[in-house]
């Protein structure tokens, strides 16, 4: 057996294993991207799509969210492809799950609240559970730069609604604290998940980058 073909036996054996043990977590970080993206026109779209009508709003967003997650699962398959998997990790399941329950959720306690014009807490309920699924995938992937991103938002969710409930500025548009909270949700689900899943690319790129220099 030459040595080449001892190489290609061992990583064969590595991936077996990982595999085996269902705790690996291949993940294409563009689709990181695409979530920023369709955060971005939510922020924008919802309050316009509900005033419009509730039913119309509720589509509009469970559009929006379908795609994402469509297309996170066709980006999840081709990374997967390339490590021999041909369902899902549990972890990949896990996270997965997690975020819908949390999206579905999301989805009809935001037209209850729209049909009372309560926008404000329609976005701060945003940002607070997404953060606590971000949480969740910091802490099961060790990803730090998650954690404490979900930490911020999760303080600033909380402060936000504060202020806004004390300043009784929940109830429609017309506010300075309905701006904030709309710049907020834009930082905190769009811009940091991006600079975050940035930084996780160009480290996985640099690990691979060592490993076939070794």
């Amino acid at each position: 057996m030459s040595e080449k073909d001892e190489i290609l036996e061992h990583i064969s054996a590595i991936k077996s294993h990982l595999v085996d043990k269902q705790s690996f977590y291949p993940y294409n970080y563009n689709a990181t991207y695409v979530w920023s993206i369709l955060a971005i026109l939510l922020t924008f779209l919802m309050v316009p799509a509900y005033e419009e009508g509730i039913f119309f709003g509720t589509m509009l967003v469970l559009g929006l969210v379908t795609f994402g997650f469509i297309s996170e699962g066709i980006m999840t398959k081709k990374v997967n492809k390339i490590y021999d998997i041909a369902d899902c990790t549990l972890r990949q399941r896990f996270i997965t799950k997690n975020f819908i329950m949390l999206s579905l959720f999301l989805i009809v306690l935001s037209a209850t609240l729209a049909k009372y014009e309560l926008y404000i807490p329609i976005y701060l309920s945003w940002l607070f559970l997404i953060s606590i699924g971000y949480f969740a995938v910091g802490h099961v992937l060790n990803i730090s730069r998650f954690t404490k991103m979900a930490q911020f938002n999760v303080l600033l969710s909380i402060v936000l609604l504060a202020v806004g409930g004390y300043q009784e500025h929940l109830v429609g548009t017309d506010s300075n604290c309905f701006i904030f909270v709309k710049a907020a949700v834009i930082l905190g689900l769009a811009i940091f998940p991006a600079i975050i899943a940035w930084h996780q690319k160009k480290e996985l790129a640099l690990q691979n980058a060592n490993e076939d220099e070794d």
